[in-house]
């Protein structure tokens, strides 16, 4: 259960709530469509955008029972973005426990974030490591991993190809949490997290009322598409296969973005969600954007 748990909710569902460094970052539409096509490198200059301060929380759930915590802080800066997040996780009574920090920079465009950088660290009862990406020209350029991972037979083989024109899991966010004129779904991002290459499709499915409030959330269906360094194995196919992934926006018009509210994420443990506590939006010269408290 454990490393199920732990590797799905990096992958795919604590990726998407990483994504709220957007807050009043006026980088311009994605539009819907192909992954290469949203996520290439662009010739457009830098978008100037003023300072912007988000910090969230969210909770675990695993089957229920409150399993660990999501915490977000992010920093945009005239044409720079910065952010980190941290994952702790503690199942089987505490028997296990898991924690994981990471941090990703770059510059904003008016066609999509051009990530720099990406670290990625963690540790728990069984092991630690770390993971560090470079990026140039919209295309990854160095990959260090510690300890270094041994071979494995059935792993898809990485191509160069793969590399290009992609982003990393948090930077890929950035993209997404755009509002471009309320539609949070219907897009696809090409992303590399250090191992695999993976491609997340959104599809509008529905909407639903926001509790305690007039608004209503936009509920979107989440496909995996696995493209290279993942293995071949039936926790791989069911990810790929099954269409109970969701994650639903709610709409933050002052700070034109979306949030993510909650996240449902099906694992061979058990279904997952993610589900949004606290957060809070400032812009220096506006103060307190938006404040979010579940």
């Amino acid at each position: 259960m454990k490393c199920v748990l732990s590797s799905r909710l990096i992958r795919v569902g604590v990726a998407f709530v990483a994504g709220l460094t957007v807050a009043s970052m006026p980088i311009g539409p994605i539009g819907s469509g192909d992954a290469s096509a949203q996520s290439a490198p662009s010739k457009a200059q830098p978008t100037q955008v003023s300072a912007t301060q988000v910090s969230a929380v969210y909770q675990i759930a695993l089957n229920g029972f409150d399993v660990g915590s999501f915490r977000y802080t992010s920093e945009v800066s005239g044409q720079s973005y910065n952010l980190t997040s941290d994952v702790e996780l503690s199942l089987l009574l505490g028997a296990f426990q898991w924690k994981g920090v990471s941090h990703t920079s770059g510059t904003a465009t008016a066609a999509a974030p051009k990530p720099a950088s990406f670290g990625f660290d963690y540790s728990s009862t069984l092991k630690s490591g770390s993971l560090r990406m470079g990026f140039a020209k919209g295309s990854v350029e160095t990959v260090s991993i510690d300890p270094p991972a041994p071979p494995i037979p059935d792993v898809v083989p990485l191509k160069p190809e793969h590399l290009a024109n992609v982003l990393d899991p948090l930077s890929a966010i950035l993209a997404l949490t755009q509002d471009t004129g309320g539609k949070p779904c219907d897009r696809k991002l090409a992303i590399f997290d250090g191992k695999q290459r993976f491609d997340l499709q959104l599809i509008y499915r529905r909407q639903e009322p926001v509790e305690g409030s007039a608004e209503m959330a936009q509920v979107c269906r989440v496909k995996y598409i696995p493209i290279a360094g993942f293995r071949q194995t039936e926790e791989t196919a069911n990810l790929a296969r099954t269409t109970g992934i969701e994650i639903s926006f709610r709409p933050v018009p002052g700070a034109k973005l979306f949030v993510p509210q909650k996240i449902i994420l099906p694992t061979l443990a058990g279904t997952a969600e993610i589900t949004v506590q606290h957060v809070d939006i400032k812009s220096p010269g506006s103060g307190q954007v938006a404040l979010i408290n579940e």
